[in-house]
């Protein structure tokens, strides 16, 4: 079974180099290979094993993809909306005095 996910999100997925990888295999009992392809945009997920396995490994693995990414998402709005807020605070403000 073989299926593509974006090379940032298998990045998060499986860790930059991969270490994700053997412990996925072990809790799963299928193989993965994990390749680059496309100009390292994408990447070719290998799943080897019982067709059963095969399916419940593609899709915890494209859940996890989904999850990844809407978190990436929740992030970037937060970046903006707090670059916004920053924008819209006026300057320090001086304390003022009592007046007696």
């Amino acid at each position: 079974l073989v299926f593509s996910l974006e090379a940032g999100l298998a990045d998060s997925i499986f860790g930059p180099d991969r270490a994700v990888v053997p412990e996925m295999e072990w809790m799963s009992q299928a193989l993965l290979t994990v390749d680059t392809v496309h100009a390292g945009k994408l990447v070719e997920v290998t799943v080897f094993g019982r067709p059963a396995v095969q399916r419940r490994v593609k899709s915890v693995l494209l859940s996890l993809a989904s999850s990844h990414r809407e978190q990436r998402a929740r992030a970037e709005k937060m970046e903006q909306l707090e670059e916004f807020l920053k924008a819209q605070a006026p300057g320090p403000q001086v304390p003022q005095r009592p007046v007696a």
